[in-house]
């Protein structure tokens, strides 16, 4: 029988921080067997967009490999590798939040107005209703401030179309995405 497949979680661990490069890479192999689908599960979940927890996913193993020297065999793996995936996820939100909040001043300082009432002046939902590609451009013209020949350069399209792309958007934004 496989002694990767017997072991514990734990036991997995101490392999892949102490053990020679190949048995190593079999406990990570075994270990990302074990945990990847349920992890990706937590992400997506939490997440709701498939490529965002795609992303995801490969951080908090890269940041378990990184951290590797720092696990504590009198902890569960599983509660570590959780702790891993939901900060990884938190900063992600939070960095969309963030990158939200950019373009919300920055639109706002251009004079563009959000569908923001009094009561809600603090929501950031306002620009939810935007694709990530939509975001995006908004970004490279807004935050990156790029010009639009430079974001056609981006984005392979031609530069009128980028200009077209970029008003709708600032209506669509105004209008409360309708």
């Amino acid at each position: 029988m496989d002694r990767f497949k017997q072991a514990s979680s734990e036991e997995l661990m101490n392999i892949y921080q102490i053990g020679d490069p190949d048995d190593a890479c079999r406990a990570f192999e075994e270990l990302y067997r074990r945990y990847s689908d349920r992890v990706y599960a937590y992400c997506l979940k939490r997440l709701t967009v498939k490529a965002d927890s795609e992303d995801v996913i490969q951080k908090i193993f890269l940041k378990m490999h990184e951290s590797k020297h720092l696990y504590n065999s009198k902890y569960r793996f599983e509660q570590w590798i959780f702790v891993i995936a939901r900060t990884s996820v938190f900063d992600l939100l939070r960095k969309q939040t963030s990158d939200v909040r950019k373009i919300e001043g920055l639109l706002k300082s251009m004079e563009v107005s959000l569908p923001i009432g009094e009561e809600d002046e603090n929501d950031l939902s306002k620009l939810n209703h935007l694709n990530v590609a939509q975001k995006q451009l908004l970004e490279l013209k807004y935050v990156d401030d790029l010009s639009y020949k430079e974001i056609s350069v981006i984005l392979a399209k031609s530069e009128v179309s980028i200009r077209k792309m970029v008003s709708r958007l600032v209506l669509k934004v105004k209008s409360g995405g309708a």
